[in-house]
């Protein structure tokens, strides 16, 4: 049994908590926050050790792993001061907010011989698993080009405060939905990758961007249109999805089901002619502990077989994560902004 420690319990902080407490493998120990008064309900209704500094939780507790899950902006530094400590580390996305201090820490934990992960849930998604697997079947023959959606209806009016408005904080429908879009398709597409072009627009904010047109190249053949927008106002929850076109057919999918087109049978797999449909109730969704989707659970489970041993490489590794930064930040500097990181 691996013990970890949890640094951040906001939103997603607490999501990750629940899991983690029903994740086999893996016994939190220790969180941490700066809030007082969660940290004492904390404190009153489990076992945890509550700390509301985390280097003080990392020197007095004794940790095999840390899970970083605090905004965006401290990914860098508490990431750091945990590799410095020779402890493993999952990481909510972005990674960082620089290529380059992404790719020191892919280097520090590397150099350390430190597992690392972060929290692209995608990868982790039945059908979006199941696309990867017909695309390196070659099903769909060679790929063209593809369409990689993400919306949802996060600012739907003006916003001129808080830190979505931030870019130097996270901000942005770039830096917030953009990652879990380009990490979908640098896992289909490989993470050799050229930003072609990027548009970023405003419609509520004032500060940053709520739409996204980026194109991109994948290792000088797959082209591809990433389409990002955070003020739609049509959409309940954040859906991702693609449609990959191929020499052979087709590919259209969610989180919930693949629509495959083939211009003729695929005997081997026993794909007919035409279009066939793939839910996620037609997959293994099997996961120790529900909450938020089977997704969530599944990642944690990856990040308790990193540290017992049983997975030797994580599926979202460091070194994807700092490609996605080094696309979000080419992204930027496109529309003539730099952040100080």
């Amino acid at each position: 049994m691996k013990k970890i420690g949890l640094i951040g319990l906001g939103k997603m902080g607490m999501s990750h908590l629940a899991i983690a407490n029903q994740t086999p493998g893996i016994e939190v120990a220790a969180v941490c926050d700066t809030s007082g008064p969660l940290l004492r309900v904390i404190r009153k209704n489990t076992g945890f050790e509550c700390f509301k500094n985390y280097e003080k939780m990392i020197a007095e507790t004794e940790l095999d792993g840390v899970m970083v899950l605090v905004p965006n902006a401290f990914h860098y530094d508490v990431s750091k001061y945990c590799l410095e400590q020779n402890l493993n580390i999952f990481v909510e996305k972005p990674l960082t907010l620089t290529y380059e201090k992404s790719s020191t820490l892919a280097a520090m934990a590397k150099e350390r011989n430190l597992k690392g992960q972060v929290g692209y849930v995608n990868r982790f998604n039945s059908i979006f698993q199941y696309v990867k697997k017909l695309l390196d079947a070659n099903v769909i023959g060679e790929v063209s080009n593809y369409i990689n959606t993400m919306t949802g209806g996060v600012v739907l009016k003006e916003n001129s405060r808080g830190w979505r408005n931030d870019y130097e904080q996270g901000g942005g429908c770039l830096l917030d939905y953009g990652p879990h879009c380009f990490d979908l398709a640098t896992y289909f597409f490989g993470s050799e990758v050229s930003v072609e072009s990027s548009i970023l627009k405003k419609v509520h904010s004032t500060k940053v961007d709520d739409i996204v047109y980026t194109t991109l190249q994948h290792q000088n053949e797959v082209v591809g249109l990433n389409y990002i927008n955070w003020s739609d106002p049509s959409v309940r929850k954040a859906t991702n999805t693609i449609e990959i076109m191929g020499s052979k057919g087709k590919i259209r999918a969610n989180k919930q089901e693949c629509s495959l087109y083939l211009i003729e049978a695929n005997n081997q797999l026993d794909l007919p002619e035409g279009w066939s449909q793939t839910y996620v109730t037609d997959l293994d969704t099997s996961v120790s502990y529900y909450l938020r989707g089977e997704d969530f659970s599944r990642q944690l489970e990856s990040f308790s077989g990193l540290l017992n041993g049983s997975v030797q490489a994580p599926i979202s590794s460091l070194e994807n994560a700092a490609a996605i930064d080094r696309i979000l930040e080419k992204a930027l500097q496109l529309n003539g902004r730099k952040l100080n990181g």
